[in-house]
């Protein structure tokens, strides 16, 4: 077997297991939203489509290691470079499209765990931001040649972007987001009202994401040598690798928080507090729906009155319960109306952290 090939299918091993350890991941999440919180929201659904491209880069990575990726450049035949260079085209794109739905799919979980209203305008920015940067990377992808045929033949006439500028200031800009991403829920985290051990869970838990800022800066450093490599095919082994690793640790980092009711129930005793049992039987009991059937209920104004009643603000008299009230013109009729129909735990799966927090 050739050395080249050799490097192409470890390359394609190692993709191989971070998709399929990002798929177990998200199945896990989508278990956890769908059936033991019972709220499946924008984030999970983005975080599927985020899914869906990267197990499509994995299929570009298997269609560029069966046409030699890894292999030198002198010795693969016109033909075969020609359809790994197609492969490797289409993969850029495809790249951008995971990592900016996955990070999409993080700032609208953040959205609805930290519903303040300074969280959620900032979140509102980002996804302005990355929806305007991430259509960008995705068009200059897959145009970086006018007309295209020129990325993998570059006998023809036309015109190519700088590849080393658009990769380094792209991937300069993923690093930026991701340390935004990282930081971004830290002050409210701390702000939380839960003893120390459950907040340093949640904060460890939020804080994998600098995974993702390690693996992005250890793709641009195989960037830098393929883009100043001679013998693009056999040095892009290193950058197809670390770009893999990168989509498929963001998507798990992305999902690890929106798991944790599953967790909490396989491992009760990280977000217990060890000093309540009323507490730690809320976090041991693992999610659930609590309703009251409160619908249609009518509180008095009136402190400490559950009864229903009617008052006339213009003389103010109480009506018997048994007498229909008599309005005159001008007086106002005040019902209080107080209607509860379901109540999730926002302990068990960060429904409404807003709760929790110290203003």
């Amino acid at each position: 077997m050739a050395i080249g090939v050799s490097r192409g299918r470890e390359a394609l091993a190692v993709s191989g297991v971070f998709t399929c350890l990002a798929t177990l991941v998200t199945a896990v999440r989508i278990y956890t939203r769908a059936y033991m919180v019972k709220q499946v929201g924008a984030d999970d659904w983005t975080i599927l489509i985020s899914l869906s491209f990267s197990w499509a880069f994995f299929g570009l990575f298997v269609g560029e290691t069966a046409y030699l990726m890894g292999e030198h450049y002198d010795q693969i035949p016109p033909q075969i470079l020609k359809k790994q260079m197609i492969c490797f085209w289409a993969s850029v794109p495809i790249y951008q499209a995971s990592l900016i739905t996955t990070k999409a799919s993080i700032l609208l979980q953040y959205k609805r765990v930290f519903s303040t209203p300074r969280m959620r305008l900032a979140c509102y920015c980002l996804l302005g931001f990355l929806g305007v940067w991430g259509t960008w990377t995705f068009v200059s992808a897959w145009l970086n040649c006018v007309p295209v045929a020129k990325f993998w033949n570059d006998s023809l006439d036309g015109y190519c972007l700088d590849k080393k500028a658009l990769w380094f200031s792209n991937s300069a800009i993923h690093i930026f987001t991701d340390i935004l991403l990282l930081l971004f829920p830290m002050p409210v985290l701390k702000k939380l009202q839960l003893p120390s051990r459950q907040k340093l869970a949640l904060m460890g838990i939020f804080a994998l994401g600098a995974f993702v800022l390690v693996t992005s800066i250890l793709r641009l450093q195989s960037l830098l040598l393929v883009s100043d490599s001679k013998d693009t095919t056999y040095d892009n082994v290193g950058a197809a690798t670390w770009s893999a690793v990168e989509c498929n640790v963001a998507i798990i980092c992305a999902c690890l928080p929106a798991t944790r009711a599953f967790i909490s129930k396989l491992i009760p005793r990280i977000f217990s507090t060890g000093k309540s049992n009323n507490t730690s039987n809320l976090y041991n009991q693992g999610p659930r729906s609590r309703s009251a059937n409160l619908t249609g209920f009518q509180a008095s104004v009136a402190a400490g009155k559950p009864e229903p009643a009617n008052y006339s603000l213009g003389t103010f008299s109480r009506k018997p319960e048994n007498e229909p009230p008599t309005i005159a013109p001008g007086d106002i009729k005040v019902t209080t109306i107080v209607s509860q129909e379901s109540v999730t735990s926002p302990v068990e799966e960060y429904s409404s952290l807003k709760g929790l927090i110290r203003d």
